[in-house]
């Protein structure tokens, strides 16, 4: 007999390579396991992983289907969710009600949550077979609300880069040529009381440092909140320095992390930008602008350079001349 099917629920469907990164390294630990993914985009998801989608309006009664519900990975129970993801507690917490098996994968947690929000997620971590968080952070959160708990690495550390040759191939798609140093630029609008001093600070930079070039790798396009989708981000920047590549279209994340292999350098802001830095081994400029970040690099004992010309320049000074650019 097959085992019984599995329903996974996370932040899936909204193309955001790190959720995307995060489901490809779920699936590889689900490998031979029969899973339905619950997602924003099922189409787009399925075609993208090869699994079977469903649309969130199927999610309910996809629970008389499956007697195990996984809700995996991210900064799900954080305050930066929308008012969909504020209603996953719920949502897990009804799975429960009916006798399904919840369990709770390498999931953040923000110490700031507050109201029915905290709640709610600490009812539903109370209701788990299982829990495990991917930081420091979220362990001590947890641990506080008398849990026990089970701190691992971010789920997309399952997910194996695509071969060299992808990532040098999305480059040179984008216009990237040969003979210049390339820093990727990850950087995002969501934090509005930063984006004008980070755009201020690249562009003075892209301006001083024409030896570089600057390729925009855009985390995530989000088909519904503008300020979620990095590519109008990289186009404002475009038009105002025509010099600027950029990474277009929808890509696997093990595409995007073969990507950063080929880079000199990264200015990173978004998390998972983070994350494929360190595992690409390339040397990384942290920009700040959520504390799910902060935490991260406190645990790697490294601070956010200032979001100012004189900051991003120094820093790139120091890291690149110590690089070559793989051929």
């Amino acid at each position: 007999m097959s085992p019984e099917p599995i329903l996974v629920v996370g932040a899936y469907g909204y193309r955001n390579a790190g959720d995307e990164a995060i489901l490809a390294g779920l699936l590889r630990t689900l490998a031979g396991r029969r899973v339905t993914v619950v997602s924003r985009s099922p189409a787009e998801t399925a075609a993208l992983h090869g699994v079977c989608a469903i649309g969130l309006s199927g999610s309910v009664g996809a629970l008389r289907r499956h007697r195990s519900v996984l809700i995996g990975g991210g900064g799900l129970f954080g305050r930066d969710m929308g008012r969909i993801g504020r209603l996953l507690p719920l949502y897990g917490l009804l799975a429960a009600a009916l006798g399904r098996t919840v369990r709770i994968e390498g999931v953040g947690i923000d110490p700031d949550l507050t109201g029915i929000h905290r709640l709610l997620v600490r009812r539903l971590l109370q209701a788990a077979a299982q829990v495990s968080v991917r930081d420091g952070v979220s362990a001590a959160v947890v641990r506080e609300w008398g849990f026990d708990v089970v701190a691992s690495d971010d789920l997309s550390a399952h997910m194996p880069a695509a071969p060299a040759a992808i990532g040098r191939g999305l480059l040179r798609t984008a216009g990237v040529g040969e003979g210049r140093k390339v820093v990727g630029l990850c950087l995002t609008a969501v934090n509005d009381a930063i984006t004008d001093r980070v755009s201020a600070a690249v562009l003075a930079a892209m301006r001083r440092h024409p030896e570089m070039e600057f390729c925009f790798i855009p985390m995530s396009q989000h088909p519904y909140l503008e300020g979620h989708n990095d590519l109008v981000l990289a186009r404002r920047l475009q038009a105002s320095w025509p010099g600027l590549r950029i990474v277009e279209g929808a890509h696997h994340p093990s595409a995007l992390l073969s990507l950063f292999g080929s880079l000199d350098a990264v200015v990173g802001m978004r998390y998972h930008s983070l994350l494929f830095a360190e595992r690409a081994g390339v040397p990384l400029v942290p920009l700040s602008y959520a504390a799910k970040s902060d935490a991260w690099l406190a645990e790697r004992r490294l601070r956010a350079v200032p979001a100012t010309v004189a900051g991003l320049s120094r820093a790139l000074a120091r890291i690149l001349p110590a690089r070559s650019r793989a051929s």
